[in-house]
């Protein structure tokens, strides 16, 4: 029998139907037996009903794409079948509920194996059609060759609160399915992955590891409104607050939300907001004020595909220009993206410190694909990002204030950061408004004292790229052939596809890029004089990454794009197809 590094299984029909929660229940599992997992669903936008796909890529390395080349297609209706039975292999397997009399007239000759299974049937033997996912649960271990007894164990666990009598039917749909799928494969071998050793991970959304590095980064307030793909940040949040003592606000709007974080951040707490990309829109005023009063405020925006409402469940990379240019005037702040659902945790730390490093607003950007899917992560280290809150000033550090001064909260200093004090500190008091101030804050329209504070708003950023990793650092050769960079979620595709080209001899360096604003010109620079091409990967129509590099950077004839924006995650093919059109 064959041994593989990985597979892919996909289930499909509609939503409501328990797709997303046969995937959990699998991936759950897995995740504990140590494999690593990546997960992807597909759900159209709306409450209830609509096509929808749950896909789980299961592999004995770390993985960090959805992969392509389905392995297991578990059809509960004829549109599933339709839409995704062409991304089977050849070798790999189609099951479909026989109640829908599928049609495989197409696959009819091919490599393809099809099978028609009683699945409902099977199902309504035990009482309710709603058992139809734990009867394709049973199907799918069965098509895979896990052993069965970690998942008794599951369903029972799942349904224990109900009854025994629930357990035992629900255990019993398993048990069918698992044998309808032995029975239907006949003498055909199934390909196996075989047992890894068991490993300390996790498997979660890119938002719950936004929620749970917030915290670790000591924030205990956040304000925010709903809206796909960031909702999870805020639900995680709630769910533990009494746990951490914590304050979550939902307020009426985005706009609304931006000022309450605004607020608590003046108080001197930790304070943060969440959104998408129309929110971000909204909050445009807000985070101008933030830039003027220099206010640390975080705002994670987990992008989806847009203009407008868009499409909300679906990936895009295209708030890049929203989040560099979202505010009027003269706007100082920072811009930074995670390059994986691990680092939502790690980075969404950093992004806290550098907020307060830097009294400045700090947007955080990861996108829909790292969001809304879950992957399995090493455990996180909860001290592994130290707390720095930059030069705020202790009370017994603040010198006798003689009225009428105030302390000089916007003192114009050399390397641009204030020293910094929150409300009630004895002889720290300033004024703070969204107006042009002097250094104690008071309104001051003098042409000198304006050129000082915006040259100050900006000096202070020199050194971010410093304090910060700009970018992940995959680059091997130190002369190359091309040079690829991507943002978010586009890392896992571009390395598979880098690790190809290395196979085939091609010298390809990879560079997932963090910080997007201020642009790390200066240390991306050398890696572009070794390349004799570029390429920019993004998840968007207009090139808004590809921009900034032409904007910035040196050399920008050697710059082409690899755009993306049908919705769909990039995968190992499509990037490398990409880079050999520059070869």
């Amino acid at each position: 029998m064959q041994q593989r590094k990985d597979f892919i299984w996909k289930m499909g029909g509609q939503q409501g139907e328990g797709i997303e929660s046969c995937g959990e229940i699998m991936a759950t599992i897995l995740a504990k037996e140590g494999y690593s997992l990546y997960s992807q669903r597909l759900f159209a936008s709306r409450i209830k009903g609509g096509h929808t796909t749950f896909a789980l890529r299961i592999a004995l390395k770390q993985i960090m794409s959805i992969g392509e080349s389905i392995d297991f297609l578990v059809a509960l209706d004829q549109e599933t079948v339709d839409m995704h039975g062409g991304e089977v292999r050849d070798g790999g397997y189609i099951i479909c509920d026989s109640k829908v009399n599928p049609d495989f007239s197409k696959y009819e000759g091919g490599k393809v194996h099809c099978l028609s299974l009683p699945i409902s049937e099977t199902a309504m033997k035990q009482g309710s059609l709603m058992m139809r996912n734990i009867v394709s649960l049973g199907m799918s271990v069965a098509l895979l060759g896990f052993d069965k007894a970690p998942f008794y164990a599951a369903i029972s666990a799942k349904f224990a609160k109900k009854s025994q009598d629930v357990v035992d039917k629900n255990i019993a749909a398993f048990e069918e399915g698992h044998a309808l799928v032995m029975a239907g494969k006949g003498d055909v071998e199934i390909d196996t992955l075989p047992a890894p050793e068991k490993v300390d991970q996790m498997f979660l959304l890119g938002n719950e590891a936004c929620a749970l590095g917030a915290i670790a980064a000591g924030s205990r307030f956040m304000a925010s409104y709903p809206i796909t793909p960031a909702s999870e940040v805020m639900e995680y949040m709630i769910k533990n607050m009494d746990k951490l003592g914590a304050t979550i606000v939902q307020t009426e709007d985005e706009i609304a939300a931006c000022m309450t974080a605004m607020g608590g951040v003046y108080a001197g707490v930790r304070g943060f907001t969440c959104t998408s990309g129309p929110g971000l829109s909204l909050m445009a005023e807000s985070l101008s004020m933030a830039s003027m009063a220099e206010l640390p405020m975080v705002v994670i925006d987990v992008q989806r595909s847009g203009p407008s409402t868009g499409m909300a469940t679906k990936v895009e990379q295209s708030d890049i220009d929203a989040a560099v240019y979202n505010a009027h005037g003269d706007y100082s702040g920072i811009v930074i993206s995670p390059t994986s659902i691990e680092e939502c945790f790690y980075e969404i730390q950093k992004a806290f410190n550098l907020a307060e490093m830097y009294q400045c607003p700090v947007i955080f950007m990861p996108d829909l694909q790292q969001g809304l899917n879950k992957q399995s992560v090493p455990s996180f280290d909860m001290n592994r990002v130290p707390i720095n809150r930059g030069k705020m000033m202790k009370q017994e550090d603040l010198p006798e204030l003689e009225r009428p001064n105030y302390f000089k909260r916007f003192e114009i200093t050399e390397d641009g950061i204030s020293p910094r004090t929150i409300p009630g500190m004895k002889n720290g008091l300033f004024l703070s408004t969204g107006l042009e101030h002097n250094e104690e804050g008071k309104p001051a329209e003098a042409p000198s004292m304006h050129v000082a504070q915006t040259d100050k708003r900006f000096r202070k950023l020199e050194t971010v790229a410093d304090n910060y990793e700009p970018f992940l650092n995959n680059a091997k050769y130190d002369e190359a052939d091309v040079l690829v960079i991507g943002m978010a979620s586009s890392r896992g595709a571009i390395e598979e596809a880098v690790a190809e080209f290395d196979a085939e001899g091609v010298k390809v360096n990879h560079l997932q890029l963090r910080l997007i604003k201020p642009f790390p010109a200066k240390q991306l620079q050398p890696f572009m004089d070794a390349a004799k091409k570029v390429v920019i990967v993004e998840h968007n129509a207009t090139g808004q990454l590809t921009n900034l590099f032409k904007i910035n950077m040196h050399k920008k004839s050697k710059i082409s794009s690899c755009l993306k924006y049908d919705g769909n995650p990039f995968t190992k093919s499509y990037v490398k197809n990409a880079i050999k059109e520059v070869l």
